[in-house]
């Protein structure tokens, strides 16, 4: 029996909604695809097959198939008109065929084990109906060895003024669902908004 759209998933299917969401967050999406590309050269990273699961309108994908370009990138939503967005912009940016933006459930990425070398997750957890299922799914998709980039919102105090920040998860909580999760050993760090979860290699 097919679930039925939660909360979230129906205001990221209006059109409207879609495009103000891409106009307010788009350079914190760049920032996190210019910080995912420093991280990945200084590893050596240099061409492969990245995933950006729950990628939106795409911008952090951009960035990424800009500084890697033998790489095939690929990024996955539920939303249509966040891909629509998405596509819009590779094709702006001439790099249409080298970025791939489709539709598919994070609870259920439909590729098969060990088909990435990186694989991108941000601000997802909180959204999630079944955090657990994500991560697993992640762990599935991701090869030995390969680089692993997860960042969620923090919830603090700055809830009382920031209503998104009080749905993120506690730093005891992230590590909690981390445990509880198939996700393979990595750094769990945190700052003021966000908490990271990062392969160390």
């Amino acid at each position: 029996m097919k679930r039925a759209p939660l909360a979230h998933e129906r205001v990221f299917n209006n059109e409207e909604y879609a495009e103000t969401y891409a106009r307010r967050h788009n350079k914190m999406a760049e920032m996190f695809g210019q910080e995912y590309a420093r991280k990945l050269s200084l590893r050596g990273f240099q061409k492969g097959r990245i995933i950006d699961i729950g990628c939106g309108f795409g911008a952090t994908n951009l960035v990424l198939a800009k500084r890697f370009v033998d790489s095939e990138i690929v990024g996955i939503d539920l939303s249509e008109p966040l891909l629509r967005l998405a596509r819009r912009a590779a094709d702006a940016a001439n790099i249409g065929e080298r970025v791939r933006f489709e539709k598919a459930d994070v609870h259920q990425i439909p590729y098969e084990d060990n088909s990435f070398d990186v694989v991108i997750n941000v601000n997802m957890v909180h959204l999630v109906e079944e955090p657990t299922q994500m991560l697993n799914e992640i762990e599935r998709v991701l090869v030995p060895g390969g680089f692993l980039f997860i960042a969620d919102l923090r919830r603090s105090w700055l809830g009382l003024v920031e209503g998104v920040i009080r749905s993120g998860l506690t730093i005891g909580e992230a590590k909690k669902l981390l445990n509880r999760s198939k996700l393979r050993g990595g750094n769990l760090s945190w700052g003021f908004l966000w908490w990271r979860f990062e392969t160390e290699h």
